[in-house]
């Protein structure tokens, strides 16, 4: 059992716009545990779009998974969390010649879409309310130790009048 990491969205920001990460690996030289991070749901949420914005995957064999989780927000631990909505996360990119969004929307009037492409810009839909606390997960691969990642991770929250 771990503990997730809670992001904080940064003093004076937007609570509606967060920017929850940073990612830059330069030659990584091994495969990456998944790395996971908790976000705390606004209770005026009603929605939400998570954007994975991907500048550089080179090397030779550069990919990149991301997926989205419920957790129990009482032990915020890997052991009591689920896939948000049913979904098992993106198709894996496999390169990113040019930048890369990828688009989640999340909520209960989404239409669920899991149809996604790993080289190009694409959405998906998760249909279902929003927990408390959503986890977002990553995971690089450095097998022949030279991938080079560049990816931030976003998101935007909506209420019920917006």
């Amino acid at each position: 059992m771990t503990a997730f990491t809670v992001v904080s969205p940064t003093a004076g920001s937007d609570p509606r716009n967060q920017l929850l990460e940073t990612v830059a690996i330069v030659n990584q030289t091994a495969n990456s545990t998944a790395v996971s991070k908790a976000v705390v749901v606004p209770r005026w949420a009603s929605s939400a779009v998570f954007l994975l914005s991907v500048t550089t995957m080179g090397g030779t064999t550069p990919l990149l998974d991301f997926k989205l989780s419920g957790v129990n927000w009482n032990t915020l631990d890997t052991t009591h969390a689920w896939d948000l909505g049913g979904w098992d996360g993106i198709t894996q990119l496999t390169s990113a010649a040019s930048p890369v969004m990828v688009a989640i929307d999340v909520g209960p009037n989404i239409a669920a879409d899991d149809t996604g492409s790993a080289t190009a810009s694409c959405r998906y839909g998760v249909n279902c309310s929003l927990p408390p606390v959503i986890v977002y997960t990553y995971t690089t691969d450095g097998t022949t130790d030279d991938e080079d990642y560049n990816f931030t991770i976003s998101v935007a929250f909506k209420g019920s009048s917006e």
